[in-house]
């Protein structure tokens, strides 16, 4: 009957999320940077790239002809267990710190990957 995505589900029309995608004019770029930001290899198939753990969310980059413009209205919020370290990261893959901030007792940092696109990223375990 065909292929595509399966699953069971009790409400025929909930969808489930199955990716976030994010925009881009420098696909391999932008592929590279987000594929060491969360460790799992990419693969290009134009005009999009694919960055998917099995049983995750995955992350599609897709090439588009313009650069962003504004603030983003959708964000990732990602985990670590060290901010120091993933601040190195950022900068090294050449992305930005934009911020830190602290909320519900984790500290978080607002980044931006190499086109300006903001993501935020949090202590995974709160300070004793």
């Amino acid at each position: 009957t065909g292929s595509g995505l399966r699953w069971e589900s009790d409400v025929a029309d909930t969808p489930r999320l199955i990716a976030v995608t994010i925009d881009c004019v420098d696909l391999e770029g932008m592929l590279a940077f987000w594929s060491e930001m969360l460790g799992v290899e990419g693969e290009i198939h134009e005009p999009f790239g694919f960055i998917q753990r099995p049983g995750a969310v995955s992350v599609w980059i897709q090439r588009v002809p313009e650069p962003r413009a504004g603030k983003n209205r959708l964000h990732l919020d990602l985990a670590v267990e060290d901010l120091s370290a993933l601040e190195r990261k950022v900068e090294e893959l050449g992305g930005g710190i934009d911020g830190m901030h602290e909320w519900q007792g984790f500290e978080w940092r607002t980044c931006t990957d190499p086109e300006g696109n903001v993501f935020d990223v949090m202590q995974a375990h709160a300070p004793e």
